[in-house]
């Protein structure tokens, strides 16, 4: 289904909303690591308005893509909790990290929100769009940090948990990206309607 064109202020303010609630949100739970996470938020935002925001794009044309980024994420998280990753991480930003806090983002929230994503535009949403590009960022540039972690940890280069791993989902997020910005580029609207009797949404 192609999601409805044009620059609607209401979902530019309810992507704005999501960015800061997020943002409150992971502060109160999981404390200064939730910067970390809403930086993927603000990437994302930048790809969705450079692409999904301004242009119909159907949802088949990326999704096949999509969701192996997201498998190959998942398990890339699972090494990284295998390892134990929140023992960096504590380490580098000099807090306390327990496996809990680290699952309870990477492992619980991450995927519930990727995946809302595509639902959300399968049933003519176009803010769904937002969340995907939220992903696509996240796998494109801030997986690349775990090579930098060994240099944060102690200055030297060995293996932290997710380094090699990570390779996965930054191929399929720079795959799906390339998706994404080549169904912007032609302005795709001659999909079928995914969306059933619910129709476009402008939200």
């Amino acid at each position: 289904m192609a999601v409805e064109t044009g620059r609607d202020n209401q979902t530019l303010f309810g992507a704005v909303a999501v960015l800061a609630a997020v943002l409150g949100i992971g502060y109160f739970t999981v404390g200064p690591v939730a910067f970390l996470y809403s930086m993927a938020f603000i990437g994302g935002l930048g790809v969705w308005l450079l692409t999904a925001y301004r242009t119909a794009i159907p949802i088949e044309r990326v999704l096949p893509a999509y969701l192996l980024t997201v498998m190959l994420f998942i398990g890339h998280v699972c090494e990284e909790y295998l390892a134990h990753i929140e023992r960096a991480l504590g380490q580098i930003m000099h807090i306390v990290l327990t496996q809990q806090e680290f699952l309870l983002v990477a492992a619980f929230a991450s995927p519930i929100i990727w995946l809302a994503g595509p639902l959300l535009v399968i049933r003519g949403y176009r803010f769904g769009y937002f969340f995907i590009c939220v992903f696509l960022f996240g796998m494109m540039f801030g997986e690349l940090s775990h090579f930098l972690f060994p240099f944060l940890e102690n200055g030297t280069f060995h293996y932290v948990a997710g380094m090699y791993t990570c390779l996965l989902p930054i191929a399929g997020g720079w795959l799906t990206f390339a998706k994404l910005l080549r169904a912007a580029k032609s302005g795709s609207s001659s999909a079928p309607d995914l969306g059933g009797r619910h129709g476009r949404r402008q939200f």
